[in-house]
């Protein structure tokens, strides 16, 4: 009897053909490897119906701010990575839950549309670390004169509380990451940061065009897809 049982447990299996039935592709759970990542690890683990997110302003440095940024790694006490996606973090990374993403990329939409376009100054170089501790980044600091900046941010941190979702850092840093290491080098790459800055600096009073970001939109990634939200 036992084994008639067996049988028919094996027999009922559902094949992977049923379970990716509307559109959702079954997937077995992952488990992340840092050896994938550069040795990064994940701050939570994949979870099926929960989608990482992060909202943020897009930035591509101009050829020669690029070649400044590279030339920074032989300057330093620690070994890291040049980030090849710069950008503004204007949210924590946040989870998602799969049926709120319509509605909050609705809410984007609306957010945006009431929001001036604007632009802030590139200044300094700063030292940050993320909560886990488990990476130290350089970014270039970015100034909100207008105060532009901070309000964009308080009106998506309303937005978030509508899904229970965690706002932005109360000191907040407004930045450009440029290098990453790994683990907690603050200690190692605060001695440099005026040097840096220095070098910014000069810099900058050669390139002018490039001390100022103009904001025009800002981006949203949900998962693998990557939403714009122009500003008014």
């Amino acid at each position: 009897m036992m084994r008639r049982e067996k049988m028919i447990i094996k027999l009922l299996v559902l094949p992977e053909s049923i379970l990716s039935w509307k559109g959702v592709t079954y997937n077995e759970e992952v488990v992340d490897d840092p050896l994938d990542h550069d040795g990064r690890t994940r701050s939570f683990k994949h979870e099926r119906g929960n989608w990482a997110t992060l909202i943020y302003i897009n930035y591509t440095p101009s050829d020669c701010l690029d070649t400044w940024m590279n030339s920074v790694l032989d300057k330093l006490p620690v070994q890291g990575n040049v980030i090849s996606s710069p950008h503004i973090s204007l949210s924590r990374t946040l989870i998602l839950k799969f049926h709120w993403i319509e509605s909050f990329v609705e809410g984007m939409k609306l957010l945006c549309r009431r929001s001036n376009k604007f632009a802030i100054q590139l200044t300094d170089v700063r030292v940050y670390c993320n909560e886990e501790k488990t990476r130290t980044f350089l970014g270039i600091y970015c100034q909100d004169e207008n105060g532009m900046l901070k309000c964009l941010t308080e009106a998506l941190d309303n937005l978030l509380a509508g899904y229970q979702l965690p706002s932005f850092y109360k000191d907040t840093s407004y930045h450009i990451s440029f290098f990453w290491c790994l683990g907690d080098k603050r200690a190692y790459l605060k001695e440099i940061l005026p040097s840096l800055t220095s070098s910014l600096n000069d810099f900058l009073v050669e390139n002018m065009e490039d001390a100022y970001v103009h904001v025009n939109e800002i981006q949203c990634k949900i998962g693998n897809k990557c939403y714009n939200f122009e500003l008014k």
